[in-house]
This record gives C-alpha cells, structure tokens and sequence, in this order.
C-alpha cells in the first residue's frame, strides 16, 4: 500500500482510542516499526496528534477531542490528504469556490499549507484568480481537481 493509505489506516485503527503498541500496528499495516514512528510525526506534523503512552502496556492513541476526527464532520478527510498531497507534489489545483463576497467561483489555486483555527480547516494558498495568496476554508470547497500541471515557488504577485 502507499505510504499516504498506510497513514490513512493507522488513523482508522486508532479512532478506537485504545492503546495500539507500534509492534500490533506495524503487523497490521505490514510495515517496520521505525515506520509507524515515521507516520505518527508526520501526521503529527499535519496536525494530527497522536499521543504516545509509554510501559509495558503502552503505544499510540488518538483521543476523542482531536481536531482531525472533526474535520470528517466538516469536509471528508479524503479532501484534506489530497491537499496534503498536491502540496507535498506542488500541483495546481482547480476548485469551485463559495465565498462571502464573490459568490461561487472557479480559481486555480498553487497550495502551500493547511492548518486548523477555531475547529475549522484552511489552506494558504496562492490564487491565480487574485494574484495574491489566500485562505480558503476546506468546506468552502465545494468540487475540487488536481491538475497535472505543478507550480513554481517563484510567483508574480501583480501590485
């Protein structure tokens, strides 16, 4: 499996909020233990937070209160590791977008970081249609497509 369904499945195993020991998840994953410890920072670092119980009887747990079991609530959790995923491969993303002001609108947007504020999911990205780097709230996002297309770091922002 790839490593993003690997991480993806260790969240299922974990939303039970038992104690899962790295051994009993990497046997389940079919994958080294140096791996799991390699999924748990990275989710760590995408937000979710995986605590660690240590002892004899100890290993990883998801508690209930953790921002990413919400967002499933919000926008489907397949919609945050494609962001994770355009932004990791720097591809362009082409998305209907709701806002306040200007309605439903079609942009292309170069993805650069999600993130979580007050239980809601964003992503900073550059907007082609602005000229400027935005945030777009994920639920917001009502159809989204990764192009094959892949951006640059280096935008003209039009002043």
């Amino acid at each position: 499996m790839s490593k993003i369904s690997n991480m993806l499945n260790m969240i299922q195993i974990l939303k039970d909020e038992k104690i899962h020991s790295i051994h009993e998840l990497s046997e389940k994953l079919e994958v080294s233990e140096r791996m799991i410890r390699q999924y748990k920072l990275e989710l760590e670092q995408s937000g979710i937070y995986i605590k660690s119980i240590t002892g004899k009887y100890g290993g990883y747990q998801i508690e209930k209160e953790n921002n990413f079991l919400k967002l499933e609530d919000i926008v489907k959790e397949e919609m945050y590791i494609i962001m994770k995923k355009a932004i990791k491969n720097r591809n362009k993303i082409e998305i209907q977008y709701k806002s306040i002001n200007s309605g439903i609108t079609k942009r292309i947007i170069h993805p650069a970081e999600l993130f979580c504020y007050i239980d809601k999911w964003y992503v900073a990205a550059f907007c082609e249609l602005r000229s400027e780097i935005r945030l777009f709230k994920l639920e917001d996002i009502l159809e989204y497509k990764i192009l094959e297309e892949r951006y640059d770091d280096k935008i003209k922002i039009k002043k």
